[in-house]
């Protein structure tokens, strides 16, 4: 039970982690988090070996680096909404038709775009962050006990996992490793594309199992 409840707390967190990447730029303090930290050092295996993330100044770094990174990749490019993928329109889908807002209410989670640079709630930021929130609610009921509730929320992730995340996120990820010109959001996506991957599999090898 032990290990379940940390290896729960840690997809919290790694969800939450990448929620933040993605769905705005990076700042200094974040930055200097990753350069302290040994763990989270270990998802940027390209970065760990980029001269101006260790010898530049941490502001210019995020200025004249990273941040114009972001807005090459995120606002001006590829852009990080699950409509633009799966609609043939290729278009940012922000009305209450949207699919992924659907699943939202279904599941009690409510999204106040405008607290948020998301255009639309299906934004891979947001996604990421429903994840967190079912995670979240997984961990109070494994601290309750509650085999039910435990084995319920398991089966809206995976669901959400299947019908949205997965349904899109391979090919984003990978244009955004494609068109990266730093080594820091290459490996957020190619760390953030690793986790949901395996996070899915996590949760099929659990189907069978106890809470």
């Amino acid at each position: 039970m032990e290990n379940i409840i940390e290896m729960t707390q840690a997809r919290i967190n790694m969800y939450g982690f990448l929620s933040r990447l993605l769905i705005e730029e990076v700042d200094p303090f974040t930055l200097n988090k990753i350069k302290e930290n040994e763990d989270l050092l270990e998802l940027f295996p390209n970065t760990k070996e980029w001269e101006d993330f260790w010898e530049k100044d941490t502001m210019k770094l995020v200025e004249e680096d990273l941040n114009v990174d972001f807005t090459t990749i995120f606002i001006l490019n590829v852009y990080p909404y699950e409509s633009v993928f799966v609609n043939d329109e290729g278009h940012i889908n922000p009305t209450i038709t949207n699919p992924t807002l659907i699943f939202y209410r279904e599941h009690g989670y409510s999204i106040d775009l405008n607290k948020t640079r998301a255009l639309s709630p299906d934004h891979i930021g947001v996604e990421l962050e429903f994840m967190m929130n079912l995670v979240q609610e997984e961990l109070n009921a494994l601290a309750r006990e509650d085999e039910n509730e435990v084995k319920r929320l398991r089966e809206i992730q995976k669901k959400f996992l299947e019908e949205h995340i997965g349904n899109w996120t391979v090919p984003y990820l990978l244009a955004v490793k494609d068109i990266a010109e730093t080594p820091f959001y290459y490996d957020v996506a190619d760390a953030t594309l690793e986790f949901l991957m395996s996070d899915l599999e996590y949760l099929y090898n659990l189907e069978e199992q106890p809470a």
